[in-house]
C-alpha cells in the first residue's frame, strides 16, 4: 500500500440523518491524522457533496485531488494503482485520470445487463458531436491535478445532481479554451452494489440532466 501512505482522505457527510455524521467522526478520530470530515448542514445531493470535499482537499494542499463513490464498488488495489499512476502521468501533462469499467479479458468487472446497456445508451447520446469525451464518463472514481484551474471550475455549485463530472469537464473547456486532458484507465475490478438502483422519478431527472449536459457541451465550444 505504499501509494496510499501519502493520501489524505476527506469524508463528506451530506446532511444524511442515518448516523453518517457519527460514523465519519469516529472514523476520522481513529485515522491518525490522515482523514478529515466535512459536514454539510443539509442534503444538497451528490454533486454538492463532491464539490465540498474536493474544495476541502484543495485547501489541504495536495498535488492531486479527486473523489470516489462510498459504496465500496472500487477495489483497494485499483485505488492504490490509480494514485501511483496519477503521480506518474502528471509529468506527461495530463489534467485528470478517469476510471473506466470496461469488461476486458482478465478483468473482474460485474455490471447488471440493464445498467450496462442503459449506461451505453446515455454515453452514446452524450458523445454525439464530441471528439474527446472518455468512454465511461460516469465511473465514480476520478483524480485531477490540483491547481487554480480546477479550483476555478469548482467556484460555483453544480447545476446537475449526478452528471457533475461532465459539468466540470465542460466548465474546464469553457474557462481554459481547450479540452481537459483526460487519461482513461480501465479498472481491474468493479461490481454493482446492491441498493444503488435508479427509481422512476430519478430516471426523469436523469433525462433532464442529459439535456442540460448537452447544452453545456454546445456552450463550451
Amino acid at each position: 500500500m505504499l501509494a496510499l501512505e501519502s493520501v489524505r482522505w476527506v469524508f463528506v457527510d451530506d446532511g444524511s440523518r442515518d448516523g453518517t455524521r457519527g460514523f465519519i467522526d469516529d472514523l476520522v478520530e481513529t485515522s491518525s491524522g490522515i482523514a478529515r470530515a466535512v459536514h454539510l448542514d443539509r442534503n444538497r445531493g451528490k454533486a454538492e457533496a463532491v464539490r465540498a470535499g474536493m474544495l476541502a482537499a484543495l485547501d489541504d494542499g495536495g498535488r492531486s485531488v479527486g473523489f470516489m463513490d462510498a459504496d465500496g464498488a472500487f477495489a483497494v488495489g485499483d485505488v492504490e494503482r490509480f494514485v501511483a499512476l496519477m503521480s506518474e502521468k502528471r509529468a506527461d501533462d495530463v489534467d485528470s485520470l478517469w476510471s473506466s469499467r470496461v469488461a476486458l479479458a482478465g478483468r473482474d468487472i460485474h455490471r447488471s445487463d440493464s445498467r450496462h446497456y442503459l449506461g451505453r445508451l446515455v454515453a452514446t447520446v452524450l458523445t454525439l458531436g464530441e471528439e474527446y469525451l472518455p468512454y465511461d464518463t460516469q465511473s465514480g472514481f476520478k483524480l485531477y491535478v490540483a491547481d487554480d484551474r480546477l479550483r476555478g471550475c469548482l467556484d460555483e455549485p453544480f447545476s446537475t445532481r449526478w452528471m457533475f463530472d461532465l459539468e466540470l469537464y465542460y466548465r474546464w473547456r469553457r474557462l481554459q479554451g481547450s479540452p481537459m486532458r483526460v487519461w482513461e484507465e480501465p479498472l481491474q475490478s468493479w461490481r454493482d452494489v446492491a441498493g444503488s438502483k435508479v427509481t422512476g422519478r430519478e430516471s426523469i431527472r436523469a433525462i433532464r440532466e442529459i439535456a442540460a449536459v448537452k447544452r453545456l457541451q454546445r456552450s463550451s465550444r
